[in-house]
């Protein structure tokens, strides 16, 4: 446990305490022993090198003038805490997750009224700074708003599970596996607003739901964004952050998917296809199957599959 001493927060002058308080548990693993795994191709680059559970964590303050080697990931479940990454401050809220970047100057603690309870990790691996690019973090907007998601905190604590066994090879397995899998989630609920809701993933999945119940016919911009209540320009610019495409594109795409199934399972001509998907002219269809899948309606057909 650190010793305890004063100093200057955004909270004013505090005392500090990086660690050892009741009830906490925590692991930090050998970084020789980190090293070698990932040296040695694993299915997973990316694990957790020290994990936690601080409960109440009265006076916690953690200060890193020149960054941390590994990316930092603290879901609050309880309390209030503070961060500030590279000068951008931030107050984190049960149901908030901070994002602190490999090597970006920071320092953060618990507020000292209602000090926050916290699962934290660091991870290290190649894939960490990647996982900060997917997450849509930065130094400037390093929060994320899953809520009270009940799925983070088991994951947390499948890793201190795991790492109670030890750290031989299957365990540093399972415990990455554990990590990418929440890092998965955390990639999925990015876009979830303070207190957990997201109401453009809601949008999003009503208008691909309606996507997908009308293939057989022609949609515009303006008809689906009117369907979700926004501007034809701003659902344009929402749809393709979301899922990386333009609106037709990705509405095209599923016509093609759905051809596809056709085109394996039914003997139907591609015409006749070309038809059930809205399409008048069956050498408009092709041209944008092949632009999809780099061949033919019946070059696609003429594969052998499965």
């Amino acid at each position: 446990m650190d010793g305890t001493e004063d100093t200057d927060t955004p909270e004013g002058t505090l005392r500090k305490i990086r660690e050892g308080f009741p009830g906490q548990r925590s692991v930090v693993l050998p970084r020789g022993v980190i090293s070698s795994w990932l040296t040695n191709d694993p299915l997973f680059d990316l694990i957790p090198s020290d994990v936690g559970y601080y409960p109440s964590a009265q006076w916690h303050f953690v200060d890193r003038p020149d960054g941390s080697p590994q990316l930092i990931i603290i879901f609050c479940v309880g309390g209030e805490g503070w961060a500030r990454l590279d000068g951008n401050l931030f107050r984190v809220r049960p149901g908030d997750v901070l994002v602190v970047p490999p090597g970006v100057p920071h320092d953060y603690g618990a507020d000292p009224v209602t000090p926050w309870t916290i699962y934290w990790m660091h991870l290290a691996g190649s894939k960490a700074n990647t996982l900060v690019h997917l997450l849509e973090t930065s130094p400037a907007s390093s929060l994320l708003f899953p809520g009270m998601d009940p799925a983070l905190p088991v994951s947390f604590e499948r890793i201190l599970s795991l790492f109670s066994r030890g750290y031989s090879a299957d365990v540093l397995t399972a415990a990455a596996a554990e990590t990418h899998q929440m890092a998965m989630h955390l990639i999925t609920i990015r876009h979830r607003q303070p207190g957990g809701a997201d109401n453009h993933g809601a949008k999003i999945k009503t208008i691909i739901d309606l996507m997908n119940r009308s293939l057989d016919r022609t949609l515009t911009i303006n008809e689906l964004a009117s369907r979700v209540n926004l501007s034809a320009s701003h659902f344009a610019f929402v749809f393709k952050k979301r899922t990386g495409f333009p609106v037709l594109d990705y509405f095209v795409r599923l016509k093609m998917q759905r051809a596809c199934f056709l085109l394996d399972t039914t003997s139907l001509p591609v015409k006749e296809i070309a038809g059930r998907l809205g399409f008048d002219d069956p050498l408009y269809f092709s041209r944008r199957f092949r632009q999809v899948h780099a061949r033919s309606p019946l070059q696609y057909r003429a594969i052998r599959k499965g």
